[in-house]
């Protein structure tokens, strides 16, 4: 309890200054001061506004540059549009001249494959032809030497 009315005396000691009041002196003394310490200030803001203005004119500048750049950039991209439609097309013409040497080779192919298969046919045949044509004179020959050695009966 004591502590309490201690707290009490003290605070209300500290506070009663708090209830004067100012006089017109120490207001204009405080307009005064402040006042002095606004110039800096002021002059401070005057800058800083200056050295927006300066940043705002070199950012649109900076912006003015980037647009030159992002113009020269859509330039370049066609440019790279235009080589990449050539180069399908150049693309496409490969295709198709492969497809056509392709064919070609096909061609030559059967060209000298065909008439080599009919040579190797037609002589296999011709082989055989002769083979039977051996075998029957040989037959032949079997049967004048029967008939001279064997006549028939007339």
């Amino acid at each position: 309890m004591k502590i309490l009315i201690f707290l009490s005396i003290l605070f209300s000691a500290i506070a009663f200054p708090a209830l004067g009041e100012l006089t017109d002196a120490d207001l204009d003394k405080i307009r005064l001061i402040i006042n002095e310490e606004i110039k800096p200030i002021k002059a401070d803001i005057v800058s800083l506004k200056t050295d927006v203005a300066w940043m705002r004119g070199k950012l649109e500048s900076v912006d003015k540059q980037f647009e030159s750049v992002d113009k020269q950039f859509e330039s370049v991209d066609k440019q790279f549009e235009s080589v990449n439609k050539q180069f399908e097309s150049v693309g496409k013409q490969i295709t198709h001249v492969t497809y056509i040497t392709y064919g070609l080779i096909a061609l030559i192919v059967a060209a000298i494959a065909i008439p080599q298969i009919l040579i190797a046919w037609r002589a296999e045949k011709s082989r055989s032809l002769e083979r039977k044509v051996e075998m029957l004179t040989e037959e032949i020959e079997t049967l004048k030497r029967q008939q001279i050695i064997h006549p028939r009966d007339a």
